[in-house]
């Protein structure tokens, strides 16, 4: 257990608390996930080195190692001062670069040490990566992994599993809640392969937030996900995390580490303030099917609960998403249907998805890069038991948009 007590980050506007706890499991002869917290810089990751392959510790450390030097180095520090003294779009995308090209790195890095030395092949390693600036936290993920988002309304389930059974449930080969009846192969990881799949996403932030990162060892044993969520928002930042490591060694025996980051009170406040969806964003999701006509309180109400995303050009759009249907509104970009139709900023992609429905027919392709707020089904559900009339408005919309389908 690591404990830290409330402490200034660089560039960010909030203190922050956090804590790291880890166990080596029941069978386990030795620890192979790995943690970075470096709040001086506004980093922390998580790294679970691959049981069943050689000195996957090895993999872990080295993989962290590269990911701390890139971003401490000249070219990340200055993308994210640039972001800090102007969160624009450009500069977002700059701090995105500097986030995958340090997982990249360090898969080239794990690969490397693994050609040097016969023991040593095959290694590899999941990441996790935080990194804090503004109101925001920038994520990074490759592996099965996961980063959640625990606030007051949800517990969000940020991250997507790189493994065989996430990759048919997206694809709409198994259904959403289908579970694994045999191994479930790692698609995706530093060190699998020459080149690597680097998701990223881009959170809001606000005080009571609590952002986990864990390996496997802890979201695959401790229960539902409302289990992880209680165990998560109990308590301080560092019970939290022992808590969440305890309970996954009651049943599991592998590795278990949770990193949790609490946000605390702000001490820096901008003019204009820059939280919240942006003003053009959220104009461009007003003209969506399901918030049209909805004044913007409305809007900002139904979207506490999303992600924002990005695909680049040729990527296919997933149906489901952390095991759950989920629906889009794009921000900015185009997607081709296979059957031709295209659509742009505004529209609402999967909308059956927010009533538990799967829906029909092939997947969209990403035509112009997109930026889009994703919604998890099980998300929309909760913020529409907390409000009624919004639940009434969003309904209606949503009736009227299948109408228009049919």
């Amino acid at each position: 257990m690591i404990p830290v007590v409330s402490q200034i980050v660089p560039r960010f506007a909030y203190r922050v608390r956090f804590a790291v706890a880890t166990d080596v499991g029941r069978v386990r002869s030795r620890n192979e996930d790995a943690t970075l917290v470096a709040p001086e810089i506004g980093l922390f990751c998580v790294a679970d080195g691959m049981g069943g392959h050689a000195a996957g510790d090895v993999a872990a450390r080295v993989a962290l190692e590269e990911i701390e030097e890139c971003l401490r180095g000249r070219s990340a520090q200055r993308a994210l001062d640039a972001y800090a003294a102007s969160a624009d779009l450009a500069a977002r995308r700059a701090v995105f670069s500097r986030l995958r090209d340090a997982v990249e790195r360090a898969n080239a890095r794990v690969r490397e040490e693994a050609a040097a030395k016969s023991d040593r092949t095959g290694m590899g390693t999941t990441v996790d990566v935080l990194w804090l600036a503004r109101d925001h936290a920038f994520l990074a993920h490759a592996g099965d992994g996961r980063s959640y988002l625990a606030r007051s309304s949800a517990t969000l389930q940020l991250t997507q599993d790189h493994a065989q059974l996430e990759s048919l449930k997206a694809s709409g080969a198994l259904r959403p809640r289908s579970k694994s009846r045999g191994a479930n192969r790692l698609l995706n990881a530093v060190g699998l392969h020459d080149s690597i799949t680097v998701d990223t996403l881009y959170v809001d932030l606000a005080q009571g937030d609590r952002v986990l990162l864990c390996s496997d060892g802890v979201h695959g044993q401790v229960g539902t996900e409302s289990d992880l969520a209680d165990l998560l928002t109990t308590g301080t930042p560092d019970a939290a995390a022992r808590r969440l490591v305890d309970r996954a060694g009651e049943v599991g025996r592998d590795n278990a580490t949770a990193l949790v980051v609490e946000i605390g009170e702000r001490f820096v406040r901008r003019a204009g303030g820059d939280r919240g969806v942006r003003a053009q964003d959220l104009e461009r999701a007003g003209q969506s099917s399901l918030f049209f006509g909805l004044e913007a309180p409305q809007v900002m109400a139904a979207l506490v609960a999303a992600v924002e995303v990005e695909y680049d050009v040729g990527a296919e759009i997933p149906r489901v998403v952390t095991s759950d249907l989920v629906a889009y509104v794009v921000l900015e970009g185009s997607l081709k249907y296979p059957a031709g139709r295209e659509v742009g900023a505004g529209a609402l992609v999967f909308g059956p998805s927010l009533v538990g429905v799967a829906g029909e027919g092939g997947l969209p392709t990403v035509q112009t890069p997109v930026r889009m707020l994703r919604l998890r089904a099980d998300d929309f559900s909760e913020v529409c038991a907390a409000d009624s009339e919004l639940a009434a408005a969003l309904f209606r919309r949503l009736a009227e948009h299948f109408a228009r389908r049919l």
